[in-house]
């Protein structure tokens, strides 16, 4: 069974208020491009649940467990894309993998700044939308 990826109503909004913005259309067309290139190639979908894949800037990603609540049984993980970091646009590429069904399911697209608080409105809404899927 191969991987696929989808991307939640919430994830696409996300995207398209970064495409709205000059300051962040950047961050919008690198996003893009690299869920579209994910999306076509087997080996990088695989990498998405490879915890610290291209650490150190050793691959166009790093991927990483939200631990805290990877801790609580929630098969939820983060991307950041390096060449974002460098130009100070520091988004996150939040999603969840649905093991029996080869699935991951980005969640949103949001500003580091939000810290990973639990209690964060963004992490609400993330773990709302993960409820939907699990």
């Amino acid at each position: 069974m191969a991987y696929s990826i989808e991307i939640h109503a919430d994830a696409w909004a996300d995207l398209e208020a970064l495409w709205a913005d000059p300051r962040t259309e950047e961050a919008a067309a690198a996003i893009d491009v690299l869920l579209q290139e994910i999306e076509c190639d087997q080996d990088l979908l695989d990498a998405l649940t490879a915890h610290d894949y291209g650490v150190n800037k050793t691959k166009k990603f790093h991927v990483s467990k939200w631990v805290e609540y990877w801790r609580n049984g929630a098969n939820i993980w983060r991307l950041k894309i390096w060449e974002l970091e460098k130009v100070r646009l520091n988004y996150r590429i939040i999603y969840a993998y649905e093991i029996k069904e080869q699935k991951y399911h980005v969640l949103a697209v949001v500003p580091r700044e939000f810290d990973y608080d639990t209690e964060h409105p963004i992490s609400r809404r993330i773990m709302a939308v993960y409820a939907t899927i699990r």
